[in-house]
């Protein structure tokens, strides 16, 4: 019973956005692509079956896509333009980020 209970009150917290859910799991690949994994179970890379959102930013579909063994986006590249602070990033420019989720950088749009 305390094992459900804990289960429940993360659900909570994931649907009200206290904890951060990412979507970093093998159903956003393309079916067929290298699929590589942490030890965790969590998605390293893979190429994506559809465009990919995370916080700002869209990453393109079927182009590779990386991620941090703590589910944050490491690198993709851009299916649009983006701004993230003062800095903005090419469309189908790759864009990295620190393992905490912060911007790291990008191709500089012109």
């Amino acid at each position: 019973m305390r094992m459900v209970k804990i289960i429940f009150v993360v659900l909570i917290l994931i649907v009200f956005g206290v904890i951060e859910a990412n979507a970093t799991d093998q159903s956003i690949c393309t079916s067929g692509s290298d699929v590589v994994l942490y030890p965790n179970g969590s998605l390293k890379s893979c190429i994506l079956k559809d465009t990919f959102s995370s916080t700002e930013i869209k990453c393109k579909s079927l182009h590779p896509v990386i991620f941090y063994d703590n589910g944050q986006l490491a690198d993709c590249i851009l299916a649009e333009s983006a701004s993230i602070g003062d800095q903005k990033c090419k469309e189908f420019g790759p864009i990295n980020f620190y393992p905490d989720g912060k911007f790291r950088s990008c191709l500089k749009k012109d």
